[in-house]
């Protein structure tokens, strides 16, 4: 994509966001052999209005330094940085972690800092370059590029430029997801293959997760459970996980067992470390968020995690937040709460880094009771090492790659309609709107929705594992539960307004629908959505 529409994109971001020169600041650290290569990113964050300061680890750091993994210097220089600056700042280091990895090392390393606390002491960590004082929580966004050679920070400097300047989708067919990958969240989950009532437990927090969800968001998921209407059969499960992240989405998200290698799936094939190298995201190249345990495991002695082959993938996901260490289910439940309460809200954070600090103070600040830990941490963690020690040594175990200054999709909300606040049954529902000015000539694509927390209607009983229609009735099951539209149409703007009808279902049997909104032309898009209240055709419903 030429660079001259990423640089119109920051110039209007900036002057949307009302971002200065005086208000937030980009440092890049990088090794010298890939100072060159991210000029086009530090340009892209000029005409975004942010502060750029590039350092060279060279700069700060002597041979031996680089070479032994010594950053404290390093630290202390960023840390200096980004206390002189009044505003926000986001670090992004460019580099590989240690001499190992490569040749020439003083020119390509970046050295990761070691933890220093509990498990994670001794082991390699960037945390401590966004703390600002002896707190483990970081105050400051810090992400890294993990390359190894000048073509890996190419690729992902090439697909974060994409992902900020991604131009609307063509027209679909009517009902088709128009832009929806950038409001769209897509759920894998694992075997948690601990007992049927843990089992219950971990599947309810994840549906409540997904009922916080504000309704401008639409989602999916996979989970490897039989006992879930989200289930797939073994067979279908890699085929289904690949098509799911390759269609594109704003993120994705992994609950579940996982080692270095891959998703765990039980005896199923999931998505493994070669997948996450190879796949290739056509356009919506998302952000990964794995609570595996090792998914971005820096150097052990089964490789690097999954989760920086996603990275290194110019066709991957455009940024991944994972563990380096074996991570524990409670602490997994407060980093999402943090990121959901943060992210998934009806207006999210402009950059991911403001993300990624909320997940960071879920971990160190965020409520869990006594029972739901105890339990969590009787079936997944580890009773000998009290709570407030596991919050901090998840502080320096999870990460960023990908930078923490990434623009998250926007979609202004500023179509307006005019329809009335409930549906009825087999009936049809007019709706008329205004779309802005910046919308002229947009095609308007309407459809009507059950919320994403909602369990269809016409789900099948399940049979026994070794009936013939076993595999089959968890296929359809799986189709019916990640299906939300209900009704479809489409209309195109006419002297800046529009007009649709929807043909409601004949049973509604749940308590809300969602009215959702996609306008789009080629230059520009926006999105509204409507909470309706189903009502009989004989009487109305009280708001």
């Amino acid at each position: 994509m030429p660079f001259f529409r990423c640089a119109l994109a920051g110039l209007l971001f900036a002057a949307g966001a009302g971002y200065g020169a005086s208000e937030a600041q980009w440092i890049a650290v990088t090794a010298p052999a890939f100072r060159q290569a991210i000029e086009p990113l530090c340009q892209q964050r000029k005409s975004q209005g942010l502060r750029v300061v590039v350092v060279q680890t060279t700069d700060i750091l002597d041979r031996d330094d680089i070479c032994s993994g010594r950053g404290f210097k390093l630290r202390e220089h960023i840390n200096k940085l980004c206390r002189a600056h009044r505003g926000p700042s986001y670090v992004l280091l460019v580099g590989a972690l240690w001499a190992g990895q490569v040749d020439e090392p003083a020119n390509k390393v970046l050295p990761a800092l070691t933890g220093t606390i509990g498990r994670m002491k001794g082991q390699p960590s960037d945390n401590g370059y966004g703390c600002l004082d002896e707190d483990r929580l970081p105050a400051v966004a810090v992400g890294r590029f993990p390359a190894r050679t000048e073509d890996e920070v190419r690729g992902m400097v090439a697909k974060t430029l994409e992902y900020e300047c991604t131009p609307p989708f063509s027209p679909p067919e009517v009902g088709g997801e128009r832009g929806g990958w950038r409001r769209r969240l897509t759920i894998l989950a694992g075997i948690p293959a601990y007992n049927p009532l843990v089992d219950r437990l971990v599947e309810s927090l994840a549906l409540a997760r997904f009922a916080r969800l504000s309704p401008i968001w639409t989602g999916r998921a996979i989970y490897s459970n039989p006992q879930s209407r989200f289930c797939l059969p073994e067979d279908c499960l890699h085929q289904r996980a690949l098509q799911y992240v390759q269609d594109g989405e704003a993120f994705t998200l992994y609950l579940g067992h996982s080692n270095a290698e891959g998703l765990y799936g039980g005896r199923a094939r999931y998505l493994n470390r070669d997948d996450w190298a190879q796949l290739r995201i056509k356009q919506g190249k998302g952000v990964l968020i794995t609570f595996g345990c090792n998914g971005c495991q820096l150097k052990g002695d089964d490789g690097e995690g999954y989760g920086l082959a996603a990275m290194r993938n110019a066709n991957g996901p455009v940024a991944v937040i994972g563990s380096h260490g074996i991570c524990f289910a409670a602490m997994v439940q407060l980093a999402a709460d943090g990121l959901f309460e943060s992210t998934f809200a009806q207006t999210p954070p402009q950059r991911l880094g403001d993300s990624w600090l909320a997940l960071k103070n879920g971990i160190a600040h965020g409520g869990i009771d006594p029972v739901t830990f105890r339990l969590l941490d009787a079936v997944d963690g580890n009773k000998t090492i009290p709570q407030a020690t596991q919050r901090q040594e998840h502080l320096e175990m999870f990460l960023l790659l990908g930078d923490p200054a990434l623009h998250l999709p926007p979609m202004r909300e500023d179509i307006q309609i005019n329809t009335d606040n409930s549906v009825v049954p087999g009936q049809k529902l007019t709706v008329r709107g205004k779309l802005p000015k910046r919308l002229a000539g947009a095609r308007a694509w309407l459809t009507l929705e059950r919320p994403v927390s909602s369990v269809p209607d016409d789900l099948e009983a399940v049979p026994p594992a070794t009936a013939r229609a076993y595999a089959q009735v968890l296929l359809s099951n799986h189709e019916r539960a990640n299906h939300f539209i209900l009704a479809a149409s489409e209309s195109t703007e006419q002297d800046g307004r529009f007009q649709a009808q929807l043909d409601v279902p004949t049973k509604l049997p749940w308590p809300r629908l969602i009215l959702r909104i996609y306008a789009a032309n080629e230059r520009d898009e926006g999105m509204v959505v409507h909470t309706l209240l189903p009502r009989s055709a004989n009487r109305s419903t009280k708001p």
